[in-house]
Formats: structure tokens, sequence, C-alpha cells
């Protein structure tokens, strides 16, 4: 479930975004620095999202009215990705269209070119937190119901946190794949219209 999580245009898109924002540096031990911070902060909101989700989850208690309300939103969730697939057959986010959105990114990709490799650092880490945040939007369905599932199972409390691990691997699993790929062919290659 956290890989089918993974491929939703958000996070391509987000992706694409960190790829470009490092391909004009020349110092590549930077580059995978600030590649692999992102990627990091990324999988930490997640986790953090989805523990609140289940404690949310366990706080209410696993009722029938809650096993409803969530079943729904999955459903409403799942309607609408069908909807938007058969009417924009051009795909994206509709999130990422903002204009306020494109405003902050493009200040963060002015900060992640300074000299200073704190401040850098420090804006890649305010990037992956607030495109996360953003990218939320795109996929709070599966993070309700894997939750759900798991309040479902009696296990002790690291097993939840555990398994939410797992789940956020998996998600992230995509992205680190084509980060990785992208920063070592960038390495052997250069940048050349092939890459």
């Amino acid at each position: 479930v956290g890989a089918i999580d993974g491929f939703n245009p958000c996070a391509m898109w987000t992706l694409l975004f960190l790829i470009t924002l490092l391909l004009g540096m020349e110092d590549r031990r930077r580059m995978w620095i600030l590649g692999s911070a992102f990627i990091i902060t990324s999988a930490f909101v997640y986790f953090i999202f989805m523990v609140g989700w289940l404690n949310l989850i366990m706080f209410l208690g696993v009722n029938t009215w809650i096993k409803i309300a969530i079943g729904l939103v999955a459903l409403i969730a799942g309607g609408y990705s069908l909807k938007e697939y058969m009417t924009n057959k051009k795909g994206g986010c509709k999130v990422e269209k903002s204009e306020k959105q494109k405003a902050v990114f493009n200040k963060l990709k002015n900060v992640t070119k300074k000299e200073n490799f704190w401040v850098a650092l420090f804006g890649i880490i305010l990037l992956a937190f607030a495109v996360n945040l953003v990218e939320l939007m795109c996929s709070a369905g599966f993070p309700a119901m894997y939750t759900q599932v798991l309040a479902l199972s009696n296990l002790q409390s690291w097993q939840y946190y555990m398994y939410i691990g797992f789940y956020v691997f998996f998600f992230m699993l995509d992205d680190m794949i084509v980060f990785f790929t992208s920063m070592v062919a960038l390495e052997l290659t250069g940048i050349t219209t092939k890459f």
C-alpha cells in the first residue's frame, strides 16, 4: 500500500522539482547531501503524519462509525481519483498550480543556491516540510485506511511504529530509486540532452 501511495502526481512532481533544484550545482557532495536531506525530511514528515492518524483513530476508538467514516472517505477519494483520471487526461497534481506555492518554491530555490551550506541545508529541509504538507492533500486516503487496519490489530506500541516505518519506506522507495538513479546518471554523463 505504501508503494502504491508513493506513485502519485504530487510526489513525482516534488521529486522532479528536487532534481531540477540540484542539477545546476557543481559540488557533487553537496548535491547528494541536500537531496538526501530532502528525502529523509520527506519520510519524517510522512511518518509523523501517519503516527498522528494512528493516534487519532486510537483516541476516537475503533467502533463501527469510525470504520464507516474511513470507508466512506476511501470510497469518495477513490471515486474522485477515477473521475480525475477519466476527465483529466494530462494528469498532474492540481495542488502544484497554486501561484503562492510557486512563489514559495522560487524563494526556497534561491536559498538552496546560496554559498553557505548550512543556509542551503536549512532551506531544503524547509522545502521538504512545505512540499510534503501540500502532498498530503493528494494522498490522505491510503494512510487513513492503513492506520485503520493497524488500529484494528492488537499490537504493542513499538509494532505500530514499525509497521508505519515499513509503509513510509515503501512510500519513499520510488522517490529514492529515481533520485539515486538521476544523481548517478548525472555523475556518469553530466548534464546532456540524453539525461
